[in-house]
């Protein structure tokens, strides 16, 4: 089993072991991306350079740090206690990108209660499954452990799809989330549609580690997803200063693990509204506000549904929907605060 130790993060090595390995990807455009998704080519073999985080980015990142920063805190520590109260030999498994801050600040959380919650990052791709090999290494590290795999928010439940088909027997889908508006986490510390801050930005707030993907050498097996680290960015980097934040705002207590009602469904209303407006794939469909963000940051958006024009967590949305141009409908039935949406044609003439 090879080790690989030149992958450079800024992730703290006292908050997570990350399992993945320092790749050369294929680079495409948006543009490009679009085509070759069209074609068939599978999303986690493509990677789009990212560019420095844009003004409204930066803004929407401080303005839900300031915001929803403290509630964010409590989730963190009500998600956190419930587990260590309730699972034997924890262990967290962080599903990188948007998961991977999420499990530095539950274990930075433990570790300040004196007590050890090992925590791991790898990496899953829809069409591709969990990092198989990265998946062995946490086994082997801790056998016989409990392993909750952790994600910052849930937009129609893919992922947790794709966790659920792709995991060995005899390791079950335990998902844990800080927002499931899905209602489809095993552990969701709540299921309202919230804008957490590290959503708002992509490796700046990540460790300077790129979205994962998968290459020829991780298709053979025996060796880890790729990722590359988007060094040209290092100026912009706050992944210390977001869990600092974090830890900052943590009270001391333990709250009760308290989620609200579990939503039933959810996306068919989105799925439902979306194909009202022409587009019927749902793997063009994105809701819930993090989902939506990441579509404005990688994809090509073709439509913004919103649930309240007004509402805070959803500004960036509309600023960034009017600067590409982008119709904006509001629907007081939306069961989640946003859902993008992407034009099926996007790229064909490309």
């Amino acid at each position: 089993m090879t080790q690989i130790q030149a992958l450079f993060h800024t992730f703290d090595s006292a908050d997570v072991t990350v399992q993945l390995r320092p790749a050369a990807p294929r680079l495409v455009t948006v543009a490009e991306k679009e085509a070759l998704l069209r074609q068939g080519l599978s999303y986690g073999m493509l990677l789009t350079p990212e560019t420095r985080p844009s003004t409204v980015q930066m803004v929407a990142y401080h303005d839900a740090l300031t915001r929803n920063g403290p509630r964010v805190a409590t989730l963190i520590a009500a998600l956190t206690a419930h587990l260590l109260d309730n699972i034997s030999r924890p262990v967290l498994v962080s599903l990188a990108r948007a998961g991977t801050p999420v499990g530095c600040a539950m274990t930075r959380f433990a570790r300040r209660r004196g007590q050890g919650l090992p925590h791991h990052t790898l990496s899953i791709i829809r069409g591709s499954g969990i990092d198989q090999e990265a998946l062995k290494r946490v086994q082997h590290v801790h056998p016989g452990a409990t392993l909750i795999f952790v994600d910052g928010w849930t937009g129609k439940g893919s992922i947790a799809d794709t966790l659920s088909s792709s995991l060995p027997a005899g390791v079950p889908p335990l998902l844990a989330v800080l927002s499931d508006p899905a209602g489809v986490a095993s552990f969701a510390a709540t299921h309202d549609d919230l804008l957490l801050p590290h959503a708002a930005l992509n490796a700046t707030i990540s460790g300077l580690m790129s979205r994962t993907f998968v290459d020829a050498a991780s298709e053979r097996g025996g060796e880890l997803h790729g990722v590359r680290t988007e060094e040209h960015l290092r100026p912009d980097d706050v992944t210390g200063e977001y869990l600092a934040a974090l830890d900052a705002l943590d009270t001391g207590e333990n709250p009760p693990l308290d989620p609200g009602p579990r939503p039933v469904r959810p996306y068919d209303t989105v799925l439902a509204l979306a194909a009202g407006l022409g587009i019927t794939d749902p793997h063009l469909v994105k809701p819930g506000v993090g989902e939506a963000t990441r579509v404005f940051l990688r994809r090509q958006p073709a439509g913004l549904l919103l649930r309240d024009a007004v509402h805070p967590d959803i500004l960036h949305l509309k600023e960034m929907a009017e600067m590409a141009d982008i119709p904006v409908t509001v629907h007081a039935e939306l069961p989640y605060l946003a859902a993008a949406l992407i034009d099926p044609r996007t790229g064909e003439a490309t």
